[in-house]
This record gives structure tokens, C-alpha cells and sequence, in this order.
């Protein structure tokens, strides 16, 4: 079997990979490829064998000719959302010319995304379009939430049997131990401007200055999103942070929070999302703690996070009760990381991927 995983960046230069390219196509074929003798590659695009820098216009018909037969080597090909339209015409052609089976892997539902998050300006109708092309028309698709399944089924009913759930891991290899910040507690969040709402509107914020200016030992770390709202500037910090492999690399070693949020809003798009932040807070050695919405719910509330309503009072309680209690943020911790060993690593549940991609292999060679 040969696979072509395609990142919108492809590692040493991993600044530019996206954070989902790197958890949902480059992380799994990388442990794949630990356990089965597949040939397994990635490039920047489906314009492959070329130099990843060369613009569209810019290419030849001998180099045009020259990667359709490169992709057409390819049994599959796996990729996050998709690049353009011109690209996936070529992966029709070669579909139709040696089988080559398009996997999209899709983590969000573009189409319930709200007026109050920055993308919404991107979803032209153009772009909604072209995305309601692409999870009708590709040959199989993944996401990692059930909600996600149902919904995306209902925009495919042609091909509602090709498609498949399969989960956000990490691998154990990007784990932190707890950090010791003296005498200080630092409070962190961690996301992308998609979160500006969530963030600023669910009483988070409010709860956490009040928390800063009754203890003044209390920091808040901002990584990834520039705040708004006041607190107390002093102890606030933020870092821009990095994408893909070098949020890992990079931003891992110094995020530094003893406790870390994760708020969410109660619609559509968030019932959707997984439980990704949860994962990825824990694994940095901060106790976690995020609204009571979708892929939250499944959390032990009270042993492996804390699940709030979205008001200031509910998330006030909940991040005095750990700012006052070490142990109890040690014990929440401790359980976290516990449940992630037992059941969220790449490692335990590599098969998954093994087992998908053997399907859709054989369904390539039985038509």
C-alpha cells in the first residue's frame, strides 16, 4: 500500500504547518509508519515530485504531466480539508485513471461557524460552496466527533457508508511534567483568534481578573490570542506561540500554567469540536478547567478536569477552589494524565488508522 499524507507545510519548516495538518495527518502517518511496511510520504500539495515554492501558473505541461504520474503511484491520499480546485481535478483524474482514493479529513463544521468568529468573514460563498464539494464529492472521510459524523452524513447522503470517526490523539513522546512556578500560580489559555468569542464572552476572563486581584500571586499567560478585556497588566503575559511540530518543540517547555482553560461557548460549531484542548493542557502539566459544552462533557468533572457553566460565578468557584488547594490541582493532574496514558495516546490507538486505511485500500481494489 502507498499513502500520500499532504501538509500545508511539510517538517523541518514547521512554522508554517497547521496545528490540525500536524495532529490529524502528519502525527498518525508518522506512527503508522513505526508498525506497518507501507509506503507512506508527504509532500506540501498534491502537485507532487515539483518544487513546493513553484505558484500554479508557473508550471509547465511536462511538469504538470509529470506530477499526475507521481500521484497516480499513490493508492491514497490523505489530507486536511483540501488546497484548491484545480489540485482536486487532478485527483479526480487520477482516481479515475489508476483507483488513487481521496481520504479528507475534516474537524470542524465550516457551515455552523458563527458571526462572532473571525472566520465567518472568510466563508464567502465561494468558499461554502467549494466545502460542501468537497465532504459531498471525496471518496472517504474522517472526523474525530460522532456530532461531526452525523451532520457531515447529511451533506453526503451518496457516500454517508465511507465515512468514519476516528479520535484526536497525541503521542506520549510530547509530555511535560508539572511546572513549578515558586511561589507563583500562573492561569494559561491557549487558542487561536477562532476562540475570540468563547474566550471573551463566557465569564472566563471576568472570573480570572477577579481571581488576579484578590491574589496577587496569580499570573495569567496568554498563548496565542491577544486579550481585550482588562487584567491586571502586570502579570499578564502573551505569547503569539507556534504552529505544528514547533508548538511542541517550542512552546511546550516554556507555557509554564498551573491551570488552564478552556472555555466554550454553547452552539452548533462548538458541540462539534473534540476534546483536543484538554489533551494537549494536560500533557503540558496544567490542570484543566472548561465549560460544561460538547466534547467537555465527557470529562470525570471534579477528578480528571473541572466542567463550569458559562458565568463568572461558576468559573470564579472553580478556579479559587485550585489557586487555593496545591493538592487538589496535584490529585486532578495526577488522574488527567492517568486517563491519557490509559486511553488517548497515538501509540495505543495507532490500529485505528491501520484498520481504516486497510479498508479503504480494499475497497480501491475490489471496484
Amino acid at each position: 500500500m502507498k499513502i500520500l499524507g499532504v501538509n500545508s507545510a511539510i517538517l523541518p519548516d514547521h512554522n508554517k504547518q497547521s496545528q490540525v495538518d500536524w495532529w490529524r495527518v502528519h502525527r498518525p502517518l508518522q506512527e503508522l509508519k513505526r508498525h506497518v511496511d507501507w509506503q507512506i510520504d508527504e509532500a506540501p500539495s498534491f502537485i507532487v515530485g515539483l518544487n513546493k515554492n513553484m505558484k500554479m501558473e508557473e508550471f509547465t505541461e511536462a511538469e504538470m504531466d509529470k506530477a499526475f504520474k507521481k500521484l497516480c503511484e499513490y493508492d491514497i491520499v490523505f489530507a486536511s480539508y483540501h488546497p484548491d480546485p484545480t489540485s482536486y481535478t487532478m485527483l479526480k483524474v487520477a482516481r479515475d485513471k489508476a483507483g488513487t482514493q481521496f481520504v479528507m479529513d475534516c474537524d470542524d463544521d465550516m457551515f455552523a461557524i458563527n458571526p462572532d468568529n473571525p472566520f465567518w468573514m472568510k466563508m464567502t460563498d465561494e468558499k461554502v460552496y467549494w466545502m460542501q464539494r468537497m465532504i459531498a464529492d471525496n471518496d472517504w472521510l474522517t472526523t474525530p466527533s460522532p456530532l461531526l459524523a452525523t451532520e457531515f452524513r447529511k451533506r453526503r447522503k451518496q457516500k454517508a457508508n465511507t465515512l468514519r470517526v476516528i479520535p484526536n490523539y497525541l503521542p506520549k513522546s510530547y509530555y511535560h511534567p508539572p511546572f513549578d512556578n515558586g511561589n507563583d500560580i500562573v492561569i494559561g489559555y491557549m487558542g487561536g483568534s477562532s476562540h475570540y468569542a468563547d474566550l471573551h464572552d463566557s465569564g472566563a476572563l471576568d472570573a480570572i481578573a477577579q481571581i488576579m486581584h484578590e491574589y496577587k500571586n496569580v499570573r495569567f499567560k496568554s498563548v496565542g490570542m491577544i486579550l481585550d478585556k482588562y487584567t491586571p497588566v502586570q502579570r499578564t503575559e502573551f505569547d503569539g506561540g507556534k504552529r505544528g511540530q514547533a508548538f511542541f518543540d517550542e512552546v511546550y517547555p516554556n507555557m509554564k500554567m498551573d491551570i488552564a482553560i478552556g472555555p466554550l461557548l454553547d452552539n452548533i460549531f462548538n458541540r462539534g469540536k473534540s476534546n483536543i484542548k484538554w489533551q494537549e493542557m494536560t500533557r503540558a502539566g496544567a490542570v484543566f478547567v472548561g465549560s460544561n459544552v460538547g466534547p467537555y462533557k465527557s470529562l470525570e468533572d471534579g477528578k480528571t478536569a473541572f466542567l463550569v457553566e458559562n458565568n463568572q460565578e461558576s468559573w470564579y468557584d472553580a478556579l479559587k477552589q485550585l489557586v487555593g488547594h496545591k493538592d487538589e490541582r496535584v490529585t486532578m493532574l495526577e488522574n488527567a494524565q492517568a486517563e491519557l496514558e490509559k486511553n488517548w495516546t497515538l501509540e495505543k490507538n495507532w490500529d485505528k488508522y491501520k484498520t481504516f486505511f486497510e479498508e479503504v485500500y480494499d475497497n480501491k481494489t475490489s471496484e
